[in-house]
């Protein structure tokens, strides 16, 4: 559906698509066995005779049907009679079928006295006609419906639209031919039998008479500027009256295309020939610019998972938990109305988009229990169940395929070492069970965790934060946020900071790894989501009052990567939770420390990481360079100052680079998943990430020629 949708929306912007019905006949082809070839061949001669009568005994069975050819193929001894009908908007196998008996019984009586040329025995079917199978004569003769489409396409659309190039599509398509041509296909065409099944089910067609139906010729040209395609489909077996269309559903859909009753038959053709036409188009786009595996990854499973149910949660698993943390044997698991809860994250909502039936993402629920005091307890809780990394991975590269082939190829070769997605799943339990002082501080509390490979379940039991904390996270600002809840932020993951500080093997125990060297692997990757970024959003990323454009900064960081990652990577670095922001912290009622949670995408950086992300989302466009200091100074201070092992101005360049590392990397992907799930947040962030940008070049901090 994705896919025909595409390919239709971009033949309407290529300028429509151009169809015609170009003839209709449905075939029978009785067979006759004689007594010699002699008697076959007379037979033959016979029938031209008698042709008025073949087609009075048609009118006598049906008024909608009319003979219109008589061809007859003589193998030997036998003779196939291959008859051709006109059968207005029905499909006509069985219209056929009764007046192809009726002619045979007339030819019987007609032979009385001709012993000569009487036949041994004839069969009213003999294969000869290609019911329900591919075949070249029907092909060539057609059965069902002739019909063909074409549509122009300009290199503009081909770009912006299948995100791929015409020089692309024409070299798959000379490439297609040739395969089809080695393995003895009839026509050739990419897979137009999937709109026809769809349309044959849905219309009340035989879908038994898909495989002939599909057989059709898909080719490609190259035109001034773009392309031409077109499609034959000269088998298309259908009718918009008799059979299944009657079914009610059928009726209905019929009837919203117009094409119910008398008539229509071939505007249905038309229409299904076109939307034929649209999948082939998109698919040989999807495949010429990389987006075919994409498309197909999330269905590849290899082996049926027992996947964790709802019902499980709530009477096996949460139970089980609490009651490990909680002393009482009386403990019920009931799921708190939806309504009541906020929703999921942003990677939990990427999952989800891609498969479906699997029970993941953020579910509140109420538990009543009996204490040792013998009185009953309600609380609420949260079941974070988390996606794979795989199931993350491959969301976003479906959405960077969508972005063209450039992009998608260099996402499928970076995705899997950039940004902390690996073992994102895996990371956030590994944590919560270190019990590590610095962060048992700032995480909720958490209940327990369950961990199932085999049942790719992983779930995470924690406090309903909406009954214990003030909640600051507004998705589309920042209302609520003092300097105070900002020092406190700084000051609780600072502490975090310095609990972890140069202990790499520790956090590499818990499945954090260092993510410089693939972030200065990627240049590729950053320069093709900067350039789709910047054609995409040329407006936020163009440049503010101080002639900062961040494309263009972007660009220059891309090409210097080596250089300034390896300089970061020489300095203190510790666990960083990777994805600070308001949209991640909470504060207990007195306000004295955050609640930090999602840590999913913890990685091995500078401190100054967290810092750069968290100015970002609770600083304003307008933030002034005293603003930016005073947090700067706070969070180093917090560290130690000089015995975290850098000075100030040290310290004030790590935190200028995690603000580059801020910008190409995390900012990037924000924007292209911005273009497929609305950020409310994002024009903001955008705008102060500029203005901390100008900021670091007033104070003499960046260095560079960026214009």
């Amino acid at each position: 559906m994705a896919s025909v949708s595409r390919g239709a929306r971009a033949i309407t912007r290529g300028g429509g698509v151009a169809t015609r019905t170009l003839g209709q006949r449905m075939t029978r082809a009785p067979a006759y066995e004689f007594s010699d070839l002699a008697a076959a061949a007379a037979f033959v001669d016979w029938l031209g005779t008698v042709r008025p009568g073949m087609e009075g005994q048609v009118r006598e069975v049906s008024r909608h049907t009319t003979l219109v050819s008589v061809e007859p193929f003589q193998i030997g001894r036998y003779v196939h009679l291959l008859l051709g009908y006109e059968t207005a908007d029905a499909a006509g196998q069985n219209m056929t079928t009764v007046a192809t008996w009726r002619i045979c019984q007339w030819l019987d009586e007609a032979l009385v006295g001709r012993p000569e040329i009487t036949p041994v025995r004839y069969f009213v079917e003999g294969n000869l006609s290609g019911d329900k199978k591919v075949s070249h004569l029907s092909m060539t003769g057609g059965r069902g419906i002739r019909v063909t489409a074409e549509c122009h396409l300009d290199r503009a659309t081909v770009e912006a639209t299948l995100k791929t190039t015409p020089e692309s599509l024409m070299a798959l398509y000379h490439c297609s031919v040739l395969a089809s041509q080695q393995a003895g296909m009839v026509g050739h065409n990419i897979n137009v039998s999937n709109v026809i099944s769809a349309m044959f089910i849905a219309t009340g067609q035989d879908v038994a008479c898909v495989h002939e139906s599909g057989a059709g010729i898909f080719s490609l040209e190259p035109t001034d500027g773009g392309l031409l395609a077109t499609l034959l489909l000269p088998n298309l077996v259908l009718g918009t009256v008799g059979g299944g269309t009657g079914l009610p559903q059928q009726r209905d859909l019929l009837a919203v295309l117009g094409c119910a009753g008398e008539g229509t038959g071939r505007r249905l053709a038309e229409i299904i020939c076109g939307f034929a036409l649209a999948l082939d188009v998109s698919t040989c786009a999807a495949v010429s610019g990389g987006q075919f595996a994409d498309a197909h990854q999330r269905l590849g499973r290899a082996r049926r998972v027992n996947w964790l149910t709802r019902e499980e949660l709530q009477t096996v698993i949460a139970p089980r938990l609490l009651r490990g943390t909680i002393p009482s044997d009386e403990v019920t698991v009931t799921a708190a109305p939806a309504e009541e809860f906020g929703g999921s994250g942003i990677l939990s909502d990427l999952a989800a988009r891609g498969e479906r039936r699997k029970f993941t993402g953020l579910h509140p629920l109420r538990v009543d229990c009996v204490g040792l005091d013998g009185q009953r307890h309600r609380l609420g809780v949260v079941a974070k169940i988390k996606a794979l990394d795989d199931e993350v991975l491959v969301e976003i590269g479906k959405i960077a395929s969508l972005g063209g082939q450039r992009l998608g190829a260099a996402w499928r070769r970076h995705g899997r070492a950039v940004g902390g997605f690996s073992g994102a799943h895996r990371r956030e339990l590994a944590i919560y069970r270190s019990q590590h002082p610095s962060l048992v501080d700032v995480l909720p509390r958490c209940y327990g965790w369950h961990d199932d490979p085999d049942r790719e379940a992983y779930v995470l039991l924690l406090e309903d934060l909406r009954e214990s904390a003030v909640l600051l996270d507004p998705a589309d600002g920042i209302r609520g946020w003092t300097s105070a809840h900002v020092g406190a932020a700084v000051a609780g993951i600072a502490g975090v900071h310095s609990g972890w500080l140069e202990r790499r093997e520790d956090a590499a125990a818990l499945g954090v790894s260092d993510g410089l060297p693939g972030l200065a692997a990627a240049g590729e990757l950053w320069t093709a989501l900067i350039d789709h970024n910047a054609a995409t959003y040329p407006d936020l990323l163009k440049a503010g009052s101080s002639g900062l454009d961040l494309a263009t900064l972007a660009r220059w960081l891309v090409e210097r990567i080596a250089s300034w990652t390896a300089e970061l990577a020489a300095m203190p670095r510790t666990l960083v939770h990777h994805d600070f922001n308001p949209r991640n912290i909470a504060f207990r009622p007195n306000g004295r420390l955050p609640i930090v949670y999602d840590w999913e995408l913890a990685t091995w950086h500078v401190p100054q990481r967290d810092l750069a992300e968290l100015l970002t989302f609770v600083l304003t466009p307008e933030a002034s360079p005293d603003e930016v200091e005073s947090y700067l100074v706070m969070h180093w201070e917090r560290l130690g100052g000089p015995a975290c092992g850098a000075d100030l101005t040290l310290w004030r360049r790590g935190y200028q680079l995690a603000l580059w590392d801020l910008l190409l990397s995390r900012l990037q992907l924000y924007l292209l998943a911005h273009e497929h799930r609305e950020y409310p947040f994002l024009e903001r962030v955008v705008g102060t990430t500029r203005r901390l940008c100008e900021i670091e070049a007033q104070v003499g901090r960046v260095g560079v020629g960026h214009g």
